[in-house]
């Protein structure tokens, strides 16, 4: 398992084609090999139903299975978008993941975590909120992943 999450760390792309046994699109394909950068900041324009939730769902899947030491915070302009679209899709495609990969994950309403590591090794949901902007601060660790779904509607004071 330790050289399988080696591989998946190197590479987004082979990570979703083995763990989740898909073909992701070619735009897909484009936002999983600008991931793989440290500090990499990745935006992606797109209108609806174009697998863009499906695409920040595999990434979060990947972080949490590929790093330790790590928190993902998730945003998204309202409860919604995070709870009803992306959270929604995150379960969808940890119910899709295959084995061994499947069985080291766990999911509640706003929370994803690694087994044996709940407190340490997580991806959690945030609303952004301007009134509210400290709701993304204060998340400490050596890997660090923030997932904005439609940052448009994301107040500037967030990203400050």
């Amino acid at each position: 398992m330790l050289e399988m999450r080696e591989i998946g760390r190197r590479d987004p792309l082979r990570w979703v084609r083995s763990a989740l046994g898909v073909e992701p699109t070619k735009q897909q394909i484009e936002g999983l090999v600008a991931i793989r950068e440290n500090g990499a900041h990745v935006s992606i324009r797109s209108g609806h139903g174009t697998g863009k939730s499906s695409f920040l769902s595999w990434v979060v899947l990947w972080f949490l299975s590929c790093f330790s030491d790590m928190k993902v915070p998730c945003t998204a302009p309202s409860k919604h978008q995070l709870h009803d679209i992306l959270w929604a899709e995150l379960n969808i495609w940890l119910r899709e993941m295959r084995s061994p990969w499947r069985e080291q994950l766990e999911i509640s309403q706003e929370r994803a975590w690694v087994l044996g590591r709940k407190e340490t090794d997580f991806a959690v949901a945030r609303t952004a909120r301007s009134e509210k902007p400290e709701a993304l601060q204060g998340f400490h660790a050596r890997e660090l992943l923030f997932v904005v779904d439609e940052a448009s509607g994301v107040s500037d004071v967030i990203f400050e």
